[in-house]
Parts: C-alpha cells; sequence; structure tokens
C-alpha cells in the first residue's frame, strides 16, 4: 500500500519487542481468562479510570485486538506521562499494594524502552502489566482517542494507532495491524495523515530516553 511508509529520516527509534524470562511466568498460578488475563488487565483499567486517570493498551495487547497474531506476556497500559507518578503512588497504596507489587523490569538490550517503564505484578497469578508513557508510543493518551473491547477494556482506535505507528517509524507494528484487519488502501487515504515524514523530534528524544 502505498500509504503504510512515510519517508524515514532520522534516527530509528527503540525497538520494542522484548525476550521474556520464562522462569517467571511459569511459577505462579495462571491469570485470569484461562492464563490470558484479560479480566485482571480489566480491573486496572478500572482502578485507574476511578481515579481520574485516562488509560489505554498499547503495543502487543493493541496488536492483538487488532487481529494480530502476536503473543504477550506483560499487559502494556498506556497513560500521561504527567500523571505517571500518580499511577505508581496509587498501585503502591492500600488497599491495592495487597494486590500488586513492583517487579523488575525486562532484561533488555540499552537502545529499548523497557526498562524505563515501571511494572507490575499480581501476588499470587502470574499476571503481569508495564505502564507506558503515551510519548514513548506517539498516541495521545486521552478518551476521544479510545475505542472499547466488548468487555470493556480501552485501545487506541483503529486510526490513532496506525498512525502511531507511521509517525515513530515502526513498521514492524505497522505491518501487522493491517494484515490483522485487512484494511484497503482507500481506508488509510481516507483516515490518516499521510503527508510528511516519521517524527524525528520524537525519535531524538525516545532515544535520548532509553540511554539514561
Amino acid at each position: 500500500m502505498s500509504w503504510t511508509r512515510k519517508e524515514f529520516i532520522g534516527p530509528v527509534p527503540p525497538p520494542p519487542c522484548f525476550t521474556p524470562k520464562f522462569s517467571e511466568t511459569c511459577t505462579k498460578k495462571r491469570a485470569s481468562n484461562n492464563g490470558h488475563g484479560t479480566d485482571d488487565a480489566l480491573t486496572v483499567t478500572r482502578i485507574l479510570e476511578a481515579a481520574d486517570i485516562p488509560c489505554c493498551m498499547v503495543g502487543i495487547c493493541a496488536l492483538i485486538f487488532y487481529g494480530a497474531a502476536r503473543v504477550r506476556h506483560d499487559w502494556e497500559i498506556c497513560v500521561p506521562p504527567h500523571l505517571l507518578d500518580k499511577v505508581v503512588a496509587l498501585l503502591k497504596s492500600d488497599p491495592h499494594s495487597a494486590t500488586y507489587h513492583v517487579a523488575e523490569p525486562w532484561d533488555t538490550w540499552s537502545s529499548s524502552l523497557l526498562h524505563t517503564w515501571h511494572r507490575f505484578k499480581h501476588h499470587e497469578t502470574n499476571f503481569s502489566f508495564v505502564l507506558v508513557p503515551d510519548r514513548d508510543v506517539h498516541i495521545v493518551c486521552e478518551p476521544p482517542n479510545f475505542t472499547r473491547s466488548l468487555r470493556g477494556l480501552p485501545y487506541p482506535r483503529l486510526d490513532v494507532f496506525i498512525q502511531s505507528c507511521l509517525d515513530s517509524g515502526d513498521e514492524l507494528q505497522l505491518c501487522d495491524v493491517i494484515d490483522g484487519t485487512d484494511l484497503l488502501e482507500e481506508w488509510g487515504e481516507k483516515n490518516l495523515e499521510l503527508d510528511g515524514t516519521n517524527d524525528v523530534e520524537w525519535a531524538n528524544e525516545a532515544t535520548r530516553r532509553s540511554d539514561e
């Protein structure tokens, strides 16, 4: 498709994928929904929304929602950066501290942002999630940009998600979501901003944060 790629200039953004420590995921009870953790994730989003913190599922979670064949290890919950400290404090306070605890981030290469994200695990099951600042995935985390699954989980709208892939130069996610949704070229021309190049300023800032 002609709209699946913007002209890419500047640095390559940090890679989003990771290799899990499988020993972590096999020693506890399975998460809800036969290990998928859908209801567990919904519980977390409801905790945040009750505190007036907008959130949505991003990364592999969003790809799966839109039909891509991916394997999820952590649920990736996107929040506004200025509310990140509030989210962490909320989850570490009573009564939520009785359910979740801070976990070590995944081991990643130095160019990834994964080591900068707060990671939480359930005390009794293998459910785990990371808090992703919306700037790291080039999405504005606010309700008008969300859609809901049948169970009520918030996700980026399809046009918002694909636009983020285009602007951040994430061709792997872009190809996966297009394959999963069978989009036509006409849809992209109607719903996406296709002028210009990838967001060089964003890529530079993401690279700087990954080095901190």
